[in-house]
């Protein structure tokens, strides 16, 4: 009898072993890092710079960025937004000038000018965030959509999601202007690519957003809504 015990674990052990191996693990994601602040007209000095890191590249964090010009590179001062969204300021605060921003996607070509960076944007009003299953030729993805009151501001680069009572952002996604909605979120398997220190949102819960302008201005976080179906 005590055989038959000790075979009947050996086979359960077996098969749980065979289960766990069947089981995809999920590998880092890899990230580029690209500039949401436009690169036309003049930049004020008094200004941050926007960086994101989006899916795609070979990078798992954001790369030490610089500012140089010719000979002569000047730090910045790295500041998180949000998980995988940075706020990049010089150490200094006389620029001016034409530069390139190293460490970033396409080394963009930049010029500073006076200072007039203005204030932040104002919070965003939300109608409704829903949860949706969207079919597709590569199969179905999940999405989370947010339906604003009015109009995504121009200027507006990222929009940052706060799942249920977090004071610390989530999530962001690039913003889209002119228009009244965001995909927050979307994912077509179990293993999302999100930043380091980003989540997933959550079955159901309240759902907040704040707008992120060209500048590195964060606005105040919208009113809570429910996550429906």
């Amino acid at each position: 009898m005590l055989r038959h015990g000790i075979l009947f674990s050996s086979l359960v052990l077996v098969a749980s072993v065979a289960v766990a191996q069947d089981e995809p693990s999920c590998s880092p994601a890899a990230f580029r890092a690209q500039l949401m602040t436009p690169v036309g007209g003049r930049i004020p000095r008094d200004a941050a710079l926007v960086v994101g890191l989006f899916e795609g590249g070979d990078a798992t964090e954001l790369p030490a960025p610089a500012l140089t010009r010719r000979r002569r590179e000047l730090a910045l001062v790295r500041e998180v937004i949000a998980p995988g969204l940075f706020r990049l300021r010089p150490d200094t605060a006389r620029l001016s000038g034409r530069w390139d921003l190293q460490g970033v996607e396409g080394s963009p070509h930049l010029i500073f000018g006076p200072p007039g960076a203005g204030a932040p944007p104002p919070a965003p009003r939300l109608e409704r965030v829903e949860r949706y299953l969207v079919a597709g030729a590569e199969g179905s993805r999940a999405e989370v959509r947010a339906h604003f009151a009015f109009p995504i501001p121009e200027g507006i680069v990222a929009v940052v999601s706060y799942w249920g009572e977090d004071d610390a952002p989530d999530l962001f996604v690039r913003a889209i202007p002119a228009i009244r909605e965001a995909v927050l979120f979307a994912s077509s398997g179990r293993c999302p690519a999100l930043p380091e220190g980003a989540s997933a949102p959550p079955e159901e819960g309240a759902v907040r957003v704040a707008f992120v302008d060209r500048y590195g201005h964060l606005s105040a976080r919208s009113e809570p809504r429910a996550l429906g179906r």
